[in-house]
């Protein structure tokens, strides 16, 4: 449960700052499906990642 926890957060903070950068540059940011994906991907394993050094 704390491997999906901080995979959430991570996501939540990329979203963050996305729409951070989009209202200082006034702009739309589309991010394709296959971007999209493997960024998730990325996050839930960097999530893994952290918890699996914490439990040693």
């Amino acid at each position: 449960m704390e491997t999906f926890g901080r995979g959430c957060l991570y996501i939540i903070i990329g979203i963050g700052v996305l729409l951070l950068l989009a209202i200082v540059t006034q702009s739309h940011i589309n991010i394709p499906i296959f971007i999209a994906i493997p960024l998730v991907i990325l996050a839930f394993y960097v999530a893994k990642k952290k918890s699996d050094e914490k439990n040693r």
